[in-house]
């Protein structure tokens, strides 16, 4: 038996055996019979913390897959080896039959104390750890598409090699299996590829919205300010109002001679108005606090989905 272990890496860190497939010449000899067999392993690693950033920490300190400054989360390793009978005469050796052996382990995050989370962190990371695993297993499938392509070239015609030993269909489905690796490895890379772009993308749509609620808040921030500055001058304005009225009550007592009596009532008529434009300018400002406060949390939704957006 023969066993190949090729690794690739991808900008997550997926560690990927792959396989590959040769082109042969048929004759008129029977095709080989090629059989597959598959194991699938699952692992875990531990994950500490209680919020994103401790979380996404923790992650990086595993150094998954062993490469500097990437964050991954999952890994897929496979491994492929293969057995074959052969049929030899004085001058080529002709395989018989190939079995294809391809073992899959697969690495996922599994956070040591979930229930230290609160609801919306444990939500966030169900989510998370639920698109990590389908992930990696979008990994399994392309190595096992891999091997039922190189199965299916295998099982096309007669395969021959020149030289009298068995080594020499040896090597032969050695060079199949690089061949095919290539053609694994550059669908791994595609698949990278996409994934990455849909995260950019989304994170791109979440901080947009987040610099709508930020212009949003500073807009509302400038108009309670503007609120309060009025607030107050209203509210300097009545208290005038009712000193000047106290004060002719004080000079002059219940009864008011008649120029005062006028004066009072005038008075009285403006703290009045007074009360009723700063009843209505609170109640404008209560209502743009409860906006400010509701898009605040917003915001902070916003930034939470942003930081689990990997």
């Amino acid at each position: 038996m023969t066993t190949l272990l090729i690794q690739a890496r991808t900008p997550l860190t997926v560690a990927l055996a792959t396989i590959a497939l040769l082109s042969a010449t048929p004759t008129r000899a029977s095709p080989p019979s090629v059989q597959i067999e598959t194991d699938v392993q699952e692992r875990s690693y531990g994950v500490y913390g209680t919020d994103a950033e401790e979380i996404f920490g923790s992650i990086q300190r595993q150094r998954l897959g062993a490469e500097a400054g990437l964050a991954a989360s999952g890994l897929t390793e496979a491994e492929l080896s293969f057995s074959l009978s052969t049929s030899t005469n004085a001058a080529s050796c002709r395989l018989s039959s190939v079995t294809l052996r391809a073992t899959v382990t697969v690495t996922l995050p599994q956070h040591e104390r979930p229930r230290s989370l609160d609801t919306q962190t444990r939500r966030q990371w169900d989510a998370y750890e639920a698109l990590v695993e389908f992930h990696e297993y979008r990994h399994v499938e392309i190595e096992f598409q891999g091997v039922q392509e190189l199965q299916a070239k295998l099982e096309q015609g007669s395969i021959e090699a020149a030289g009298a030993s068995a080594e020499a269909c040896n090597a032969l489905v050695e060079r199949a299996i690089e061949a095919q690796a290539a053609v694994t490895r550059r669908r791994h890379e595609a698949f990278h590829k996409t994934e990455s772009a849909a995260v950019r993308e989304a994170q791109s749509a979440l901080r947009s919205e987040i610099e709508d609620v930020d212009a949003r808040l500073r807009r509302e921030k400038t108009e309670l300010a503007r609120l309060a500055a009025e607030i107050e001058a209203v509210e300097a304005e009545r208290e005038g109002g009712a000193r000047a009225l106290e004060a002719l009550t004080q000079r002059f007592g219940q009864v008011l001679p008649p120029p005062e009596f006028e004066r009072a009532q005038e008075l009285a008529a403006a703290i009045e108005f007074s009360t009723e434009d700063l009843n209505e300018l609170v109640v404008t400002r209560n209502d743009l606090v409860a906006v400010y406060n509701a898009r605040i949390e917003a915001r902070a939704h916003l930034a939470e989905r942003l930081s689990w957006t990997r």
